[in-house]
């Protein structure tokens, strides 16, 4: 896909947030007191500025997803050990030396008992790894934690955007990037078809709405009366026969949607009679 083909690999290629890159360069080129969140809507680029930002500053971004990853104690704890040299063993068999740089995707997504063992090794003075984290939303226990610094992303304005076609792609994708690129390669989707059911005036749909009803909850068949044009009702008639004795007949009329609006629909109504009841 293009919004995984075209990624930058370094913050040069990254568009707006300035300040961000910044405050990321000042923590990677620290020694990694804390750690950094960012914030911010999701497809707004924060996964990709902290894979940018390790890269750029000659760190190997270890990048691992929080929400399915870290559920527990035990996953914190088996990261932490796996993490206690600086240098990744994938990059000493690759014959590199770059430090590991640890990217905690979606961290608000992760178990709340596993968020307080993530703050934990980040007051360790021993770590020696530098710790970046995303998420949409952020959780509460590193809302209360200054030695995490929180970081919200926003989308571009109008002013970083001189191209207006951009700009109202923008607007319609809501500054989701992932969303713009799939419009750009893929197109606009097109809407399914609705396809309405007409009702069918059973006494168990009659009761269905007349639960809806008891709630408070509206009717979801009371539009179609306009739009398809149908009245459902019972009628009970009375025919006399010779000797003078009643018959009751209960008739059902089911009205179908009109096939040719604007013409008769007579044939579209059916009787069904029950069976004879006799006085």
């Amino acid at each position: 896909m293009h919004s995984e083909s075209y990624r930058p690999e370094y913050l040069d290629g990254v568009f707006g947030h300035p300040e961000i890159k910044k405050e990321l360069e000042a923590y990677l080129t620290s020694d990694f007191k804390g750690s950094i969140f960012l914030t911010g809507p999701p497809g707004i680029g924060k996964t990709t500025l902290a894979l940018c930002s390790a890269r750029t500053f000659g760190f190997y971004p270890l990048e691992i997803n929080a929400s399915v990853s870290i559920r527990s104690y035990e996953d914190v704890d088996r990261l932490r050990d796996s993490c206690r040299g600086s240098i990744n063993i994938h990059s000493l068999l690759l014959g590199n030396t770059k430090k590991t740089c640890v990217i905690l995707d979606e961290l608000d997504g992760s178990d709340p008992h596993a968020q307080n063992k993530i703050v934990e090794w980040i007051r360790d003075p021993g770590r020696t790894v530098p710790i970046l984290c995303t998420g949409n939303e952020t959780p509460t226990i590193l809302k209360r934690n200054s030695i995490v610094k929180i970081l919200r992303c926003f989308p571009p304005t109008a002013r970083e955007i001189d191209i207006p076609e951009v700009h109202d792609l923008l607007k319609e994708c809501q500054h989701d990037i992932r969303r713009v690129f799939h419009r750009l390669q893929y197109g606009e989707s097109d809407p399914l078809p609705r396809f309405i059911l007409p009702p069918t005036g059973t006494p168990c749909e009659k009761a269905f709405i007349e639960t809806q009803k008891m709630f408070g909850i509206p009717d979801p068949l009371e539009y179609l009366v306009d739009i398809l044009g149908n009245e459902h009702w019972s009628k009970t008639t009375l025919e006399c026969k010779p000797d003078d004795k009643n018959v009751g007949i209960h008739e059902v009329d089911i009205r179908q949607p009109e096939s040719h609006p604007g013409k008769s629909n007579k044939s579209a109504v059916k009787k069904r009679p029950k069976e004879p009841i006799h006085d």
